[in-house]
């Protein structure tokens, strides 16, 4: 049994007024929080404050700028999403998360060595050949860590991403999106994942838990006290 199964759930935060960020934080209790700086209204306007207050409560936070080409809404300029993802770590932010098709992944890697996500999303699972493959150039390349996830239409394919966490203990997030892609989110720490992501509020992709789900799955599982 974990002894604090937050310890294993990156807290995603969007959609969420930028006032009441760090007291949905702490009264959750998370430990690891992602930013959806994309998602937050008036998110890159506020981005340090955002970022600052997340900081404050004593979590680890991980800043999101996610494009609207892998599932977010941001539209703008590569540079400027580099300069707040980079101004984030001078806030106090433990992490960020750069798309591995970002144009300028090298820069991010180079100017933050160990403390970029580099995350790569699929509307469909690939087969698994792919799925390794990508996963292990994403740590060739620098990665401090390395986020893949896809589309489950199969509930099968849970496995291919499960699979992708124990070759990596440690290094890879590998999760499925959609209602059948449940299974690889609340196994991916048992098969060697750092932490796997729930939402604190509103969802920020289909199929996300909210936290208090993940932890009552992992109670009934016997591997999170009640």
């Amino acid at each position: 049994m974990w002894r604090n199964p937050l310890d294993r759930i990156c807290c995603t935060v969007s959609r969420t007024r930028p006032g009441g960020i760090a007291a949905r934080i702490s009264k959750a209790g998370c430990r690891i929080v992602e930013v959806r700086l994309d998602l937050i209204p008036g998110g890159l306007e506020n981005a340090r404050g955002i970022v600052e207050k997340a900081v404050s409560t004593g979590a680890r936070v991980v800043a999101t700028l996610r494009s609207s080409e892998e599932g977010g809404a941001y539209t703008g300029d590569p540079g400027d999403k580099l300069k707040v993802l980079l101004g984030a770590l001078e806030w106090g932010a433990w992490m960020i998360d750069v798309e591995y098709r970002f144009p300028l992944l090298g820069e991010a890697i180079s100017s933050a060595p160990g403390r970029v996500i580099v995350s790569a999303h699929y509307s469909f699972t690939p087969q698994p050949e792919l799925l390794y493959a990508a996963a292990g150039e994403m740590l060739a390349e620098g990665a401090g860590l390395a986020k893949i996830a896809s589309m489950v239409e199969d509930p099968g394919e849970n496995w291919r991403l499960i699979g992708l966490n124990a070759r990596w203990p440690g290094r890879v997030v590998a999760i499925g999106m959609g209602p059948r892609g449940m299974a690889s989110r609340l196994l991916a720490p048992l098969a060697g994942a750092p932490f796997t992501y729930a939402a604190l509020d509103s969802p920020a992709a289909p199929g996300q838990p909210r936290v208090w789900e993940v932890l009552e799955a992992w109670r009934i599982l016997g591997i999170a006290p009640s």
